[in-house]
């Protein structure tokens, strides 16, 4: 009965993985969903453990709230994705994309437990500078998969694997920084994510990549489940914290890498791909490199924190947490 059992389920597995396959747009939706769903269960359960252990971000003067906040909530952004993804991703993969996606999941671990540690205890921007390097270097030599075309930008289509892996290792601090950095206000990094999410997420869709799919909407339904606790002002509020950052970075690098390497989903109909990706990220990367630029003609180190971003000039014009995010990521779309 047991032998007859297993044969059935097995069956079974097949004509949901089939039909799931081929349901694109349902395959996509149950993903995001579960996220969601998951998300926000366990949110609630970061916050009251976040207050009973007093991990909370006490205001200072360079904070844009009044009272103490949990900020651990990239935690459970993490948390509910990563237990979708690897739920659909055991039985929704072949081998070699699911070799893929265990050592992209090693990367992000890296640099999540980075996040934390800089939530809790506070570490250099040395420190995390080189847990993103080591986070690229697992993913790049034991994959082999790498930013490996320019689609002729500047007349340059394949390149050679030393260039590869340097300019990815670049893309991969570019991102996370960028994201690391425009994390300053409620909601703003978490929409920047889920605009960038979704419009990967239907180039996945066009170029058939089940892997690239499952990591995307997986990530957007987690980051809208925590959107409705970041944007509260209930009891339950919470941010995303380093660890949110510098993971959403992490994921968003890994997924760019994945656009742009002839092994994952190379797309000879689309001459424009990297225009594109620097499109979608123009705001961290501008905001980012306006900061460094003041603060370096200020004589201040890059990494020094203030209140110089373009969010808190729009706090300063009187803007609310979430019209300044909404500004900005209606300046996103357009571009």
């Amino acid at each position: 009965y047991l032998f007859k059992f297993l044969r059935r389920m097995d069956f079974l597995l097949s004509e949901v993985t089939e039909y799931l396959y081929y349901n694109k747009i349902i395959f996509l939706i149950l993903i995001s969903s579960l996220s969601f769903i998951l998300t926000n269960a366990i949110i609630p359960r970061i916050v009251v453990a976040s207050i009973s252990k007093k991990l909370t971000v006490t205001p200072n003067e360079r904070s844009s709230h009044s009272k103490n906040i949990p900020h651990l909530g990239g935690l459970g952004i993490i948390l509910g994705a990563f237990l979708v993804i690897s739920f659909f991703g055991s039985f929704m993969l072949d081998f070699s994309n699911l070799r893929i996606l265990l050592v992209s999941s090693i990367s992000v671990i890296i640099l999540l437990m980075a996040g934390i540690k800089d939530d809790i205890m506070q570490i250099s921007p040395f420190k995390k500078l080189l847990s993103e390097i080591f986070a690229a270097l697992i993913f790049i030599l034991i994959t082999g998969v790498m930013i490996d075309n320019f689609y002729g930008i500047f007349g340059i289509y394949k390149i050679s694997p030393f260039f590869s892996v340097l300019f990815t290792i670049f893309v991969f601090i570019i991102i996370i920084n960028s994201f690391n950095l425009i994390d300053g206000i409620d909601a703003l990094a978490s929409f920047i994510a889920v605009f960038i999410l979704s419009i990967y997420l239907y180039y996945f869709i066009s170029v058939n990549s089940v892997l690239g799919i499952l990591i995307s909407s997986s990530t957007l339904g987690s980051l809208l489940s925590f959107l409705r606790f970041n944007i509260t002002n209930d009891k339950r509020k919470v941010f995303m914290g380093d660890v949110g950052s510098l993971v959403i970075g992490s994921i968003l690098s890994l997924l760019t890498t994945f656009i742009l390497s002839t092994e994952i989903c190379f797309n000879s109909e689309i001459s424009n791909l990297p225009v594109l990706i620097l499109s979608l990220f123009s705001y961290p990367f501008l905001d980012t490199l306006r900061v460094f630029i003041v603060r370096g003609y200020l004589g201040i180190s890059p990494f020094s924190a203030d209140k110089i971003h373009i969010h808190h000039k729009l706090l300063d014009y009187g803007y609310s947490h979430l019209q300044s995010s909404l500004i900005i990521f209606l300046y996103s779309f357009n571009e």
